[in-house]
């Protein structure tokens, strides 16, 4: 989803008199919202919550943290391997491709 739509949901959800909670959505890391004893992502939908002392102990955001972790190993993997070929192109349009490639997985990284 794109970053406009999410903040247009948060404002919708907001003028429908939900509360903003200190809590980020364990999927997506948007900002979490309660409306109705509910707990509502802009962009996932409803949210199960675990409470501490409940019988699953496991929250989702420490299942969510490792596979978007290792996904950010990824990316920046392919990053150095980017740069690598950098190194070596002579061609001024493959050059640009590269470059591309490497702004557009900055901007990943950088949310």
């Amino acid at each position: 989803m794109e970053k406009e739509d999410t903040i247009k949901k948060m404002a919708e959800l907001l003028l429908a008199r939900a509360t903003m909670l200190a809590y980020h959505c364990p999927r997506c890391s948007a900002p979490l919202f309660e409306k109705e004893g509910k707990v509502l992502c802009p962009n996932c939908g409803e949210v199960k919550v675990v409470r501490e002392g409940e019988e699953e102990q496991a929250a989702p955001q420490a299942e969510a943290e490792p596979a978007h972790r290792k996904g950010d190993e990824i990316l920046a993997e392919k990053r150095e391997e980017l740069l690598q070929r950098l190194k070596d192109e002579r061609d001024l349009r493959a050059i640009l491709d590269l470059l591309e490639a490497v702004r557009r997985i900055d901007e990943i990284l950088m949310r």
